[in-house]
């Protein structure tokens, strides 16, 4: 009986340890390890633990994204799952988030949220006589990667207090866009005007090759700012309306 308490205890005392180590892991070390792991992400400046810690400068694809924070929880660990509650912050972009990476050797997105400056879609829809203003709000409801591909997405997007300037300039209104996955892979979604000067209809779609674009702009109520701004915008149509026909590589989205 003896025997057994000793190495009940012992066994006690090793728990203790490993959680002491575990909590107190810097997040230095543990990124040293997980970072072949990431992709095109990469870390740098970090400090904390594993459970919660910051990273000073996050880049994906060569781009600077800004600060990083993430909290650990503990439970799903039992499973041999991770879930972290993320924020990005500091740069352009802003977001937020749970992330969990499952037995399924998928992670998992859910309940994310971001924003970013409208210019920073200027490459995707190549219109370069006019300059994008105002910010696009999203929130991911769910998406899944998985072969560093996203699948099983759903979410939106609005584009906040839209206006053009340059060769032309213009207050466009808000424009939302709703998205999902279909069952080929790709992600394909809608776009619509949400009342204001600019009317919008328009369809998208985006694969691992590429992202096409197809939408009808017009000037609401002959806005005289919008029918001049859309003279810049894709093929100009005998009703004043444009129509914008995008086809690009996914690459130019970074």
């Amino acid at each position: 009986m003896k025997l057994l308490r000793r190495l009940l205890l012992l066994l006690i005392v090793l728990l203790v340890v490993a959680g002491v180590v575990a909590a107190t892991c810097p997040a230095n070390f543990a990124y040293r390890f997980a970072a072949d792991r990431l992709g095109a992400l990469r870390l740098s400046g970090i400090s904390g633990s594993i459970w919660r810690g910051h990273a000073g400068s996050t880049q994906l694809f060569g781009q600077e994204l800004g600060a990083l924070d993430w909290q650990l929880e503990a439970a799903p660990l039992l499973n041999l799952d991770v879930l972290a509650h993320i924020t990005l912050g500091g740069g352009e972009i802003t977001a937020s988030g749970i992330v969990e990476h499952t037995s399924d050797a998928a992670i998992h997105v859910r309940d994310a949220s971001f924003q970013l400056p409208a210019h920073l879609a200027a490459p995707a829809l190549d219109i370069p006589a006019l300059q994008l203003l105002g910010d696009i709000d999203g929130k991911l409801t769910q998406a899944r990667l998985r072969d560093a591909w996203l699948d099983d997405a759903h979410g939106s997007l609005r584009w906040r207090n839209a206006a053009v300037a340059g060769a032309a300039q213009a207050q466009l209104g808000d424009i939302e866009a709703t998205f999902s996955s279909t069952p080929d892979g790709a992600i394909a979604g809608v776009v619509h005007d949400l009342g204001g000067p600019l009317q919008v209809d328009g369809t998208f779609k985006v694969s691992a090759g590429g992202f096409d674009a197809d939408a009808v702009l017009a000037a609401r109520d002959g806005n005289p700012q919008v029918a001049e701004a859309l003279r810049y915008i894709g093929q100009v149509q005998a009703d004043g309306s444009a129509h914008l026909v995008i086809h690009g590589k996914l690459f130019q989205l970074f």
